[in-house]
């Protein structure tokens, strides 16, 4: 009778512990999937951290050598005073040629990554980029009201290029090019505000801007061309009236009474 009661009664704390499990399994996949969506934006801040890391004395990488750091390719060489950043290809295309200027200057430099170099689809490189033709600025001038905005340039591999402008280079710690609708913009976050930026406005405004310019230049090419057609076949016009009224005259070489001028010579002679 006891070992029926005992049976019993295990049988029943299996049952309420089922449901129990199940719930726990449940939670904890959706705690999983939560965490997924927002590991980018943590990925983010702690690349961002790093780079700061890379930037710091010899004592203090010396302090921080047991934390796990990212083997990454680099662009450019590490100088003194140069800005360092991440960069992260996120577009659907291999980049093959990267330059940067400060937004004032008219012409892009030359490009920075060597001739066999690829920026590979979803790979992050560090990028040393020195101002060497920029003016100078102090080391204070870090926030978005002072530091100065940087345009980049992008070659693809398949010899396209794409411009993002208005960076606020000094200020970020990995900026992630990305592709939307056909165009190319940038996105980061600024490491004084923690406010995050992207150029997605400011490159389709452009985008836009170059499309209706190449409207209206088309717009106006074929009205000249309409233009031209029509002064030419007037001009067609003019002309064969003037041959058909001067192939009009037959009678020079007749006399005034229509008669020929050859037999009436003869008959005076």
């Amino acid at each position: 009778m006891k070992r029926k009661l005992l049976m019993a009664l295990l049988a029943g704390t299996l049952a309420i512990a089922a449901p129990v499990s199940c719930f726990a399994a449940e939670t904890t996949e959706a705690a999983e999937a939560d965490a997924a969506e927002d590991s980018s934006d943590e990925e983010e801040d702690a690349e961002e951290e790093d780079a700061e890391s890379a930037d710091s004395d010899d004592a203090k990488e010396e302090k921080t050598t047991t934390k796990k750091k990212e083997d990454l390719k680099t662009v450019g060489e590490k100088a003194e005073g140069c800005i360092a950043f991440k960069l992260r290809n996120g577009t659907g295309k291999k980049i093959t040629g990267l330059a940067i200027k400060t937004a004032d200057e008219t012409e892009f430099p030359e490009n920075m990554m060597e001739a066999d170099d690829v920026f590979e689809l979803k790979e992050k490189k560090r990028v040393y980029f020195s101002k060497e033709n920029s003016e100078a600025e102090t080391e204070e001038e870090t926030s978005e009201d002072t530091a100065p905005n940087y345009d980049m340039q992008l070659t693809f591999e398949d010899g396209t290029t794409a411009d993002v402008h208005g960076i606020v280079l000094e200020d970020l710690g990995t900026l992630t090019l990305r592709e939307k609708d056909g165009i190319i913009y940038g996105t980061y976050k600024l490491k004084s505000t923690k406010e995050k930026k992207s150029t997605y406005d400011t490159e389709k405004a452009i985008a836009d801007q170059a499309a209706a310019d190449a409207a209206a230049a088309q717009a106006a090419a074929d009205q000249a061309a309409a233009a031209q057609q029509t002064e030419s076949y007037d001009y067609s016009y003019d002309n064969n009236d003037y041959s058909y009224d001067y192939g009009g005259g037959d009678d020079y070489s007749g006399g005034d009474d229509g008669g020929d001028g050859c037999l009436d010579n003869g008959l005076l002679n």
